[in-house]
Parts: C-alpha cells; structure tokens; sequence
C-alpha cells in the first residue's frame, strides 16, 4: 500500500519537514499493510494512543496533531470496512479556518 506516497507533501516544504511527512506516511502504510502483523499492531496502536512522540511527528510535519490522527483512525477503520479513503492532511491554518467557518455557522 504505497498509494498515500507523497499525497500529503508540498514542493514548498523544507526537506526536514518533507522527513516527518515521510514518517507519518510510512506509519500509515504499516497500519493498512497485511504482511506483517506486528507492524501492522505497533502502527495502529501508535494513532490509538496518539501520545508524546505521535504529537511530535505531527508538529515537526507541521499537522495538527488531534486532525491528524482523527483522520488516520478513520481511514484505518474505513479500510477495515474494504471502503475507499481519500487521504488529505491539512495544515494548521487551513484547520484554524475551518474551526472558525464552524463557530460562525454555530
């Protein structure tokens, strides 16, 4: 499962943030894969409990934590249920207006 390579980088990125975007990925991929379960239960639980160093993969990837691991548990159910996921990440601006659209519609 290679299909989210690359979805959520930008050319505008720094490459170190470019790394973290690449861990997010790659736990994503782990979490979704069937070849090794063990991987595939290590990566789930890290999303699950979304502690200390998720939260810091996420900041240095500049997502927002609490977004983010919202939507990959959705996405890791969604596959469970063998439905089709579209993977998008958004920054932490663009979750800022999106609360604020919110509020004002509230």
């Amino acid at each position: 499962m290679d299909s989210s390579r690359g979805y959520w980088v930008s050319p505008l990125m720094e490459a170190e943030q470019k790394l973290w975007v690449a861990v997010l990925e790659t736990a994503l991929n782990d979490a979704l894969s069937g070849s090794n379960p063990s991987r595939r239960e290590t990566a789930r639980r890290w999303f699950l409990e979304g502690g200390q160093n998720f939260r810091m993969v996420c900041d240095l990837a500049n997502f927002d934590p609490d977004f983010v691991r919202i939507k990959l548990l959705a996405i890791i159910d969604r596959r469970d249920a063998n439905q089709t996921v579209e993977i998008r990440a958004p920054r932490r601006r663009a979750i800022k207006q999106e609360m604020v659209q919110m509020e004002s519609v509230l």
